[in-house]
């Protein structure tokens, strides 16, 4: 099942191989500003997001995972 939520324009998984052990990577690109400085940050939206996402996680990875967030806008620092 594909992961959906607002604010979401791309989702990719990745594999992080570390001595430690594996880590499940999601990768979610969002048109959110996720500097908290920034003029346009949303905290409520960006919350939302990692807690879907972190639904998601438990619904459908098994074992150690991770999420990552991506803002495709500009002018995040």
């Amino acid at each position: 099942m594909a992961f959906k939520a607002p604010h979401v324009s791309f989702v990719s998984f990745a594999v992080d191989v570390l001595p430690a052990g594996i880590t499940h990577v999601m990768i979610i690109e969002t048109g959110l500003h996720l500097n908290p400085k920034h003029p346009s940050y949303d905290r409520a939206a960006v919350d939302n997001l990692i807690s879907a996402a972190r639904t998601y996680i438990n619904s459908h990875v098994e074992g150690s995972a991770s999420i990552r967030l991506v803002s495709t806008r500009s002018g995040e620092i």
